[in-house]
């Protein structure tokens, strides 16, 4: 059991994202939560199939972090430069929405 509220705080967040707005309508919200509850039972069939989770390892988030940071610490070049626009491509190649 989870101390934290940190997975309903993750769901919440994407759930918003999928809806696309933070408050809304009950015809979008039943419909956001019907093709919600067809993927998670899609995923629960799928782990009683034997599916197996691929979780990325600590090494593989180490060296995201790394390159962001990397990216993030020269954004005054960028900006120098007038290639913000530049600066969001590097920085959106390294960013991963599931």
């Amino acid at each position: 059991m989870h101390k934290t509220n940190n997975n309903s705080e993750g769901w919440h967040n994407r759930f918003r994202l999928v809806v696309g707005k933070h408050h809304p309508d009950l015809y979008s919200f039943i419909t956001e939560i019907q093709k919600e509850q067809a993927f998670t039972e899609t995923c629960v069939n799928e782990l009683a199939l034997g599916k197996r989770i691929k979780v990325a390892s600590k090494k593989d988030w180490v060296m995201l972090q790394e390159r962001i940071q990397d990216i993030t610490s020269e954004y005054e070049t960028y900006n120098d430069d007038g290639d913000e626009l530049k600066y969001l491509r590097t920085l959106g190649y390294n960013v991963k929405l599931s």
